[in-house]
């Protein structure tokens, strides 16, 4: 079953990020209602992208490999290694490197959060690829 997504018509605080969400702080899963978590998937040439449920999400296991997007506001966030001295668009202090995937990207618009900051974003993304987005539930 696929889900059409459409942009919002007002800047409400709603956006496609309602449904669900998971986020990976260091090595410690924060997990939030808040985002939303598409996997985005590369099968037979095409790409998928399968919206996780939050039960789903909190256990973290997936029948399929993909890249994890944090959906939020319509921006698309991505786990990314960023350089030394960034700082979060959410709270204005900076990211402390450590191992892995430090923060998270918009990568529509660029913006950069602490992981735990992504659902403090307060304006939609204006260049949000979300609508051309065909989702489907995961099964």
């Amino acid at each position: 079953e696929n889900l059409y997504l459409s942009a919002p018509t007002q800047d409400d605080g709603s956006s496609m990020s309602d449904v669900s969400g998971i986020s990976m702080a260091s090595n410690k899963t924060y997990v939030t209602e808040d985002s939303s978590l598409v996997l985005e998937t590369l099968e037979g040439g095409r790409h998928h992208h399968y919206l996780i449920p939050i039960q789903a999400a909190r256990r973290g296991m997936f029948k399929k490999a993909g890249t994890k997007l944090h959906i939020y506001m319509d921006h698309i966030f991505t786990a990314q290694h960023i350089k030394l001295g960034s700082s979060c668009q959410a709270c204005n202090r900076l990211i402390p490197l450590r191992l892995g995937k430090q923060a998270y990207v918009c990568r529509d618009c660029g913006v950069t959060t602490h992981k735990q900051c992504h659902t403090k974003v307060e304006s939609h993304c204006l260049q949000t690829s979300l609508p051309s987005m065909e989702l489907e539930f995961y099964c």
